[in-house]
Formats: C-alpha cells, sequence, structure tokens
C-alpha cells in the first residue's frame, strides 16, 4: 500500500479526509497526521511515507519549510499541495520547491480524491522506478571511484607510488586533497578475527561496505555543518576508505590550515563524528587517531600511528586514543612470561594450580603496565599450547581481544591439564554428591574435612558421608586421603622439597601421621618412594 501523511492544523479537516473511502479504494494507507510542520518533519523522517498531502497555510512552521526539506532529502516522495483560493502566492513558492500537485480544500470529495490518488500512483511508480535506475547507476560509479580510492591509498601505504604515478592516480581517483599535511583516523571492529569464523565472507564485506557508506554520510554531513564556520572551509578535507579485514580508515587533508590549533581542533572533531558513528553499530569499534604529519610520506607514518592506537584496545576500554596522548605499545614480551612458560608443565606436573595461576596474574599485571604488543602475547600463547600438548583453532586464538582473556586461559588450562589428574565423576552421582567432590577437588590442599564438604553440598555431614559412600564407591575421608597422597607423590618425583613440606603443601598438617599412611598405602616411606618411585604399590 502507499503509505501517506496528512499535514494540516485544522483538526476538522484532517478527520474528513481520513474518513474518506478513496484512500482504500486506492489502496492508500494513512500512516500519520500531524498539525503543523515542525511536527510533519519529525513523522516524515521517521515513517518514510511515500506520498505527503499537506496543508500550504498553518501556523508555527508553514507548508513551504517542509516542503524544502523534503526534497533536499528524498526526491522520490510525492507532495500534494492543499490550499485555498487565496494562497496563490504561497502556491508559487511550494511548486517551485518542488510540489508535485495543488488542490483546492473546497473541491476534495470521495470522487476527486479517488481520482487524484489514482493519477498519483501512476506517477509516483513511475518516479520509483527510475529513481531505482539512477541509485543503481549511483550505486556503481560510487563503487567504481571507491576502488580507485582503495588503490591510490593502499598504493600511498605502501610506498609503491612514484610522484607522477601518485599525482596521476590521485586525479584518477578524483581527490583533490595534496596531502601535504595529513592524519589518519583508523577505525577497527575489534573482534573481527572471530567473527570471520561465524560469518560468511559475503555478510561481512556487505557490513563493511554499509558501515563506509554510513560513515561517509555522518562526515559529510559535518562538512556541511562546518563549512560556513572557521574552523573548516570545505567538504572535501576527509576521504574515507574501507581496507578490509574490519578496518576502516578516514584520511584527512590539512594542506589548507597553517595553525597547529586548527589542525587539532578539525583532527579531533572528525574523530568524534567517527566515534559516534561507531556507538550504535552491533559491533564494537577502536578508534585510532595520528598525530598530524608533514610531508609527502607523511601519510604513511599517520597511518602506523593510528594502528598502533588501535593495539591499545587490548588493554584499554574502547574509545578514541590519540596518538601522542596515550601511552607506547611494548615491543619486548615481559621476562615473567617466558618463565612462565619454561615452568608449566612442572607446574602441571606437580599440579601446582594456584602456581601457574599467580604467574599468569603477574605477567597480565605487567603486560597491562608495560601495553605489550597483543601480537607477541598471542605468539606466547601458541608457544605455550604447543609445550603443554593444548590444540586450541585459530577462532580461538582470533577471539583473544582482551587482556582480561588471559586469566580465562589459565582457567582454560585448570579444565583441560589439571582435571586430567582427577577421578572421574561418575554419571549417576547426584547433584549434592557432585557439589561436594568438586569442592574437594579444589582445597584438598587445605585443611578441610567432612563438615566444609556437606556445607558447600547444602547437606549434614552424616548424611553427606552416607550418600558419598554409596555413589562413589568409597568413603569420604579415603576419597581425600587419596587425593592428598596423589598429590604428595607428584611433589615428591617433580620437586626437591623436604618431606616436611610435601606433607604440609598436600594438605597434611601432621608429618608422622603422614609417614605413616604414605608407607601403609605404598609399601614404601616418602624417602624411599623419592629414590625408587617406581618401586611402590602403585
Amino acid at each position: 500500500m502507499i503509505r501517506t501523511v496528512i499535514v494540516d492544523d485544522d483538526f476538522l479537516v484532517r478527520s474528513y479526509l481520513k474518513q474518506l473511502g478513496a484512500w482504500e479504494r486506492a489502496d492508500y494507507q494513512i500512516a500519520a497526521d500531524a498539525r503543523d510542520g515542525e511536527e510533519a518533519l519529525n513523522i516524515i523522517e521517521k515513517l518514510g511515507p511515500d506520498v505527503v498531502v499537506t496543508d500550504i497555510s498553518m501556523p508555527l512552521m508553514d507548508g513551504i519549510e517542509p516542503i524544502r526539506r523534503i526534497r533536499e532529502q528524498n526526491q522520490a516522495v510525492y507532495i500534494i499541495v492543499l490550499s485555498c483560493h487565496d494562497d496563490f502566492e504561497y502556491v508559487k513558492e511550494a511548486m517551485k520547491l518542488g510540489a508535485d500537485e495543488y488542490v483546492l480544500k473546497n473541491s476534495l470529495n470521495e470522487e476527486s480524491l479517488y481520482e487524484i490518488l489514482t493519477h498519483t500512483a501512476k506517477l509516483l511508480a513511475d518516479r520509483k522506478e527510475k529513481f531505482l535506475e539512477n541509485d543503481e547507476a549511483k550505486r556503481l560509479m560510487e563503487m567504481g571511484r571507491q576502488s580507485l580510492k582503495y588503490h591510490f591509498f593502499n598504493g600511498l601505504l605502501a610506498g609503491s607510488f612514484c610522484s607522477e604515478e601518485r599525482e596521476a592516480r590521485r586525479n584518477e581517483a578524483g581527490i583533490r586533497a595534496k596531502y601535504i599535511n595529513s592524519a589518519v583516523i583508523s577505525l577497527s571492529v575489534l573482534k573481527w578475527g572471530a567473527l570471520k569464523y561465524r560469518c560468511s565472507e559475503l555478510e561481512l564485506e556487505q557490513y563493511g561496505q554499509r558501515f563506509l557508506r554510513k560513515l561517509i554520510r555522518q562526515l559529510e554531513r559535518r562538512a556541511g555543518e562546518t563549512a560556513d564556520s572557521s574552523e573548516d572551509t570545505g567538504r572535501d578535507y576527509a576521504e574515507c576508505v574501507y581496507l578490509g579485514e574490519g578496518i576502516f580508515c578516514c584520511f584527512l587533508d590539512m594542506s589548507d590550515l597553517h595553525r597547529d590549533s586548527l589542525m587539532k581542533q578539525r583532527l579531533t572533531g572528525i574523530a568524534t563524528t567517527c566515534f559516534r558513528c561507531c556507538m550504535d553499530e552491533e559491533y564494537v569499534f577502536g578508534v585510532g587517531v595520528s598525530s598530524v604529519c608533514f610531508g609527502e610520506e607523511g601519510i604513511r607514518h599517520d597511518y602506523q600511528q593510528a594502528r598502533e592506537m588501535i593495539k591499545l584496545n587490548f588493554y584499554e576500554e574502547a574509545g578514541i586514543l590519540y596518538y601522542g596522548d596515550s601511552p607506547e605499545i611494548g615491543k619486548v614480551l615481559p621476562q615473567e612470561a617466558q618463565e612462565l612458560s619454561d615452568r608449566a608443565a612442572e607446574f602441571v606436573k606437580c599440579c601446582q594450580y594456584e602456581a601457574m595461576e599467580e604467574g599468569f596474574r603477574k605477567v597480565s599485571r605487567i603486560c597491562r603496565q608495560q601495553h605489550t604488543d597483543p601480537r607477541l602475547l598471542l605468539h606466547w600463547l601458541k608457544s605455550m599450547d604447543e609445550r603443554l600438548g593444548i590444540g586450541r583453532t585459530q577462532e580461538e586464538y582470533a577471539g583473544i581481544t582482551d587482556a582480561g582473556q588471559l586469566m580465562e586461559v589459565c582457567e582454560d588450562y585448570r579444565r583441560r591439564l589439571f582435571a586430567k589428574q582427577q577421578r572421574e565423576i561418575p554419571e549417576h552421582v547426584g547433584a549434592s554428591v557432585r557439589r561436594a567432590v568438586d569442592y574437594v577437588h579444589a582445597h584438598y590442599k587445605e585443611q578441610i574435612g567432612l563438615p566444609e564438604a556437606a556445607e558447600t553440598a547444602g547437606l549434614n555431614p552424616a548424611y553427606l558421608s552416607f550418600l558419598f559412600k554409596q555413589e562413589m564407591g568409597v568413603g569420604f575421608s579415603a576419597y581425600l586421603l587419596e587425593l592428598r597422597m596423589e598429590y604428595a607423590k607428584a611433589l615428591l618425583c617433580n620437586t626437591n622439597d623436604k618431606i616436611k613440606t610435601v606433607a604440609s603443601r598436600a594438605g597434611f598438617n601432621d608429618y608422622h601421621y603422614f609417614s605413616k599412611a604414605f608407607k601403609k598405602m605404598n609399601g614404601c616411606s616418602p624417602v624411599e618412594y623419592r629414590k625408587y618411585p617406581h618401586n611402590g604399590k602403585t
């Protein structure tokens, strides 16, 4: 149906028009009505109707101003003006601004409206077809221009142009800016690497082109608003290009400005517009801003600076990061990371998850302080995985996009590596006993017993003891003792700790009890086991 908005300050006129059956007969829908031009503009912007029927003479904002604004934004809307006999001058102005037809109010009735609407429907269909053809032609032309711009800026960034070729490619792309003084704003979808595994190439490319068009429109609107101010003098100071992989760049020409304050004002203004453009997107963006660089090679330095700022989003919340006002990226992996990598296998053998966790915390803290290059950390994690025999997909690596995920990797190690050393819980075990078992696995090195496990399980100790033996096939105390003993044996084999220290670390607060229980369970003393671990019962 043809969506229509009626605009008239007279409630009776609006009511009369809406109740006429000609609308439905001609396949029209009254989408909304408005009392004046200002209200009408808000409704039209929100609903995007096909036809606007508007009175020409109204208080507050008359019908002339809405016609002018509608035509600035949408040439396809069909505008019908309602007038009285004495509105001739208004009508002339309305037609001059782009109204399609005018109708005398006192001539409107069921049949005359139906005739107007059927005639309008034919004209509207022809107009829409023509505009679709024009829009398609414009779209193809814009795609061609964007392709030329893409190749021009890629050539600049790669440093592959000689002076003559640079000038020829610049003219070919229709770029008037010289970029003698320049700056770059880089916008990046922060989790693009992970998105590549969840979305098709076509979906991502379509999103990239759609966001690029939105960004260009926002900057053109800003350019129009500032064209008459002292800040800027034209619309062509920024060129936007989509470089692929979720990376968008605005290349700013500062060659017409000679004061640092004006350059900074323009740079921050455009950066703010870019950031606002990202705020309502479904994906999180990082915005990196270079300093102003000078000379023909400056734009390459601009781009490197802006991209360097994007890396800081690994540590900082998404926002605008300015080169020079933000910390530098650390180019060296902290020594603590290498030390953790060297000892990781030992921690796993000795069931020392707490030590590994503390190592990850330290690495995470130092990397945050030094803003270590995320690529170094990713390479480090891959090497750790190789040492520990962990298989991780490229999608999983691509999903690591902020420093907080380092501790998630540590937790993943606990699930994959340390859990292997724990006895599997039978499938038939109920939720209460399962909670107790999980608690024991997490705290067996501490001074815990049946009461603490029962509190966690939400049962009284006697009933938990009964359920535990029934469902696990072993008593609670025996299960806890066995866990502690297995850990003690691992410490004896893989550390040089004194026997008393081993007993304490494994959760035994009585060294003599530990030695006696160890010999009973393993057929030899702890000292003998350390010398000849394969001679024990196990």
